[in-house]
């Protein structure tokens, strides 16, 4: 049998555990000092007492005046007195006699409300028996490996018969080495050798040159308005001359009653004025009594623990030893392919002739077209308007008013014209 090159798994003993590591050996320990901290200067309390007497306390006048009460304004003013009167209602109402009327219809067999109280409990709670049953072990079986304690026997035929031989060094055969041509390159190709051009001549190009035109002749200015405008004397439009303003005699009043009768009086700053409480000194402590510090009671919460489930349910470990229902009576069937119930998508073709008859082309009876008289006349030398009416077209006869004298002016008959 081979033997295996898996270590041993023993546990070592015996010797000294050494802790020791590369930064602790190697580590150096520096005194450290502390950072500098900057102590701030201590507060000092100035020596003598705050006078805390302000102009607004020596100034102020205390005035004492009674709140000022609400102004409640008049709202609907009603009549205190009593009405005496009958309205039309009581005058015009007809009280109708009740007495015969019977109750209210009420069934014989109406709902009532049941006198005993509600215990609470359902049908299913009345009916329902409790069974206990064993919970079903699982089908499936156990999924851990099968080991076996005999050793793996790994021997072949191969192993066992093979005999290993002697080999002889393999040959190597030697590599030839590059020797370059001796001849120099010759980098003539049959292109170059062959080919002599095209004769010909080189393509002119038919683009003008790039060059100004430039004579020598003056520049011609003389337009259609130099020659043929002639200059007409203008006369300055009429201008307005405004009034110019007079200063009033005498001087002017610039006494008013305002001015007059005013009186100027002194202004005082108004100051500002706490009530003497303000000043009071806060020696009395802080009573922080509360009704919650009073009456709340604190529990201990340490001896409380925590809640945990309680594992009932024990699953059976026996494996599964017999026949299913589904493995007992099922019976396989040959699958069908199911028919498809949806219209055929093919067109519909038929070999009759299209009948393209309509209502139109058979109840439509063509009716003939009187000509209008206008289009026998020749509009070039007899132009008359026409106007369309239900019997056809009959012409328009109008007047036409020469234009007044000041529109016949030759410009305007040319853009009329």
């Amino acid at each position: 049998m081979r033997e295996a090159f898996k270590p041993n798994a023993d546990v070592m003993s015996g010797g000294q555990f050494h802790d020791s590591t590369t930064q602790r050996q190697d580590y150096i320990k520096h005194p450290l000092e502390r950072p500098y901290h900057r102590v701030p200067d201590q507060y000092k309390k100035p020596m003598g007492e705050m006078e805390g007497v302000t102009s607004y306390k020596k100034d102020y006048t205390e005035k004492y005046a009674p709140p000022a009460q609400a102004i409640k304004h008049d709202g609907q003013r009603q009549v205190g007195g009593k009405f005496e009167g009958e309205p039309t209602y009581k005058s015009d109402y007809r009280k109708w006699d009740m007495s015969g009327r019977m109750g209210p219809y009420i069934a014989q067999d109406a709902w009532q409300p049941p006198t005993q109280p509600f215990e609470g409990e359902t049908t299913f709670k009345h009916d329902f028996r409790k069974h206990e049953a064993a919970r079903r072990g699982m089908i499936r079986p156990d999924e851990a490996a099968k080991m076996s304690d005999a050793p793996f026997n790994d021997r072949t035929d191969y192993r066992d018969s093979y005999i290993k031989h002697p080999l002889e060094a393999k040959y190597v055969h030697p590599k030839e080495q590059y020797k370059g041509p001796s001849a120099p390159f010759e980098d003539i190709t049959t292109f170059k050798r062959d080919y002599k051009g095209n004769p010909g001549e080189m393509t002119r190009s038919f683009k003008p040159d790039n060059q100004a035109f430039s004579s020598g002749k003056p520049l011609e200015d003389v337009t259609t308005n130099r020659n043929d405008f002639r200059r007409w004397p203008l006369e300055r439009p009429y201008v307005h001359q405004q009034e110019q303003y007079k200063k009033p005699e005498g001087a002017f009043e610039s006494a008013t009653t305002h001015n007059m009768t005013y009186r100027e009086l002194p202004l005082e700053r108004v100051l500002a004025r706490r009530p003497d409480s303000a000043n009071k000194a806060r020696n009395a402590p802080f009573e922080g009594a509360t009704s919650y510090n009073n009456d709340y009671k604190k529990w201990d919460m340490n001896g409380r623990g925590k809640p945990m489930m309680r594992d009932e349910y024990y699953p059976n470990t026996a494996p599964f030893e017999g026949l299913s229902t589904q493995k007992a009576h099922f019976i396989p069937h040959e699958i069908q392919k199911q028919k498809a119930f949806g219209p055929n998508r093919s067109a519909f073709q038929s070999n009759a002739k299209f009948e393209d008859s309509t209502m139109y082309r058979t109840d439509y009876t063509l009716k003939e077209m009187d000509i209008c008289p206008a289009l026998s006349i020749n509009k070039v030398t007899f132009p008359i308007p026409c106007r369309r009416t239900q019997g056809g077209y009959k012409p328009v006869y109008e007047t036409v008013t020469e234009l007044p004298s000041g529109m016949g002016s030759p410009t305007r008959m040319q853009m009329v014209s």
